[in-house]
């Protein structure tokens, strides 16, 4: 793991690829039962947290295959969408090709996002692990190995990426010593959790302060996608056969083995959202502080409207002057159409209730790629 001094030169290195974001303080409406400050990850290059992990991982890998001068390096990248166009906008910075592997589910306002870095876009599969299977048979394996080293860009699972994620704790360690708030009054950290990339970061980041078992984090899911809490429950990392959830950002088939392992290590709490409760809070807070955010974004909000849940996730009461922060994770599928016709659809029907015990296997130990998102 990374001591400061090292923390610092890599973030200094990543700013190319990266922003620094604001925590800002946030009133919900309402009774406020404590402080919230927000880390707005919106801000990124691509609109998304996944602009410092991926870019991270692109940056580093770059920089090894160049100082080798043997070959160039190439990016290839499988994603639904925040992950694929991540990449697309690190690449674009640093100047080097990339082609990105998305399913037919990702919408065409993505696809065209992606495109317009330059990127090539190639539309296969009907979810992304078959997305991921054509890149690694289809377009990997027929490049010129004499001449090319690949980056291969998973959405999530690569600790390059979760270093990445961790520069987002240095930079509220550091927006909290220069407002003079003690971190001794953060009671807690919001996030979403969907493979686990974003909730691995901030634990390496915690780590890096001796926080990690002072600060509790409480991993926010919609039900249909709710991975992370099922695994928790059974003991043991499990596999949903099939994602109904409208988060799409968070639909992953598994979290990694290591969003696992932390999360008992830490006793990390573990809340799930209905999506149409997800969906009233994008639109809420989009029409009270004119941000336009996606679901996933919008789970970790929903705690910040509901704080009675965010109590019950903490085990405790929270006083007036105590801090939580929530990471607004970001994203750029949605638009506020996308969203007001997805909630008129859930109440106009009844989405059909998929038993828990019917949507997960157990992955076999021997299997690697599993993943999904």
């Amino acid at each position: 793991m990374l001591d400061r001094q090292e923390t610092g030169k890599l973030t200094s290195e990543m700013s190319i690829v990266y922003n620094k974001t604001p925590l800002l303080r946030q009133f919900f409406p309402g009774k406020a039962s404590a402080q919230f400050f927000l880390k707005y990850e919106c801000l990124q290059p691509s609109g998304s947290f996944k602009s410092r992990g991926i870019g991270n991982l692109i940056m580093k890998s770059a920089i090894r295959i160049q100082k080798d001068g043997k070959k160039s390096p190439q990016v290839f990248a499988s994603s639904g969408g925040n992950a694929g166009f991540a990449a697309a906008t690190a690449c674009q910075r640093l100047s080097l090709p990339c082609t990105v592997v998305v399913p037919t589910a990702t919408k065409k306002r993505m696809v065209d996002k992606i495109r317009n870095t330059g990127a090539q876009v190639i539309v296969s599969g009907a979810y992304w692990k078959e997305a991921d299977t054509f890149l690694k048979t289809n377009v990997m394996n027929k490049i010129d190995s004499q001449v090319i080293e690949p980056i291969y860009v998973h959405p999530f699972d690569n600790p390059d990426i979760w270093e990445g994620h961790s520069s987002m704790i240095d930079e509220i360690v550091q927006d909290l010593k220069s407002q003079h708030i003690s971190v001794n009054k953060v009671k807690g950290i919001v996030c979403s959790v969907g493979g686990g990339g974003l909730y691995n970061g901030i634990i390496q980041g915690l780590e890096r302060y001796g926080l990690a078992d002072r600060i509790p984090i409480v991993g926010v899911e919609t039900n249909g996608c709710h991975v992370f809490n099922t695994s928790l429950k059974i003991g043991q990392p499990v596999q949903f056969k099939k994602i109904t959830s409208i988060a799409t950002s968070l639909g992953t088939a598994v979290i990694s083995n290591q969003t696992f392992e932390y999360a008992r290590k830490y006793n990390t709490r573990s809340v799930v959202i209905e999506d149409k409760d997800v969906i009233e809070t994008c639109l809420k807070y989009t029409h009270q502080f004119n941000m336009v955010i996606e679901p996933a974004c919008g789970a970790a909000l929903h705690l910040g409207y509901n704080t009675k849940i965010l109590e019950n996730a903490l085990g405790s009461k929270l006083a007036a002057d105590d801090i939580v922060i929530i990471i607004a994770c970001g994203g750029s599928s949605n638009t506020i159409k996308d969203l007001e016709e997805a909630l008129d659809s859930m109440r106009k029907k009844d989405t059909p209730v998929i038993e828990v015990a019917d949507n997960f296997i157990f992955p076999e130990k021997n299997i690697v790629n599993l993943k999904s998102a």
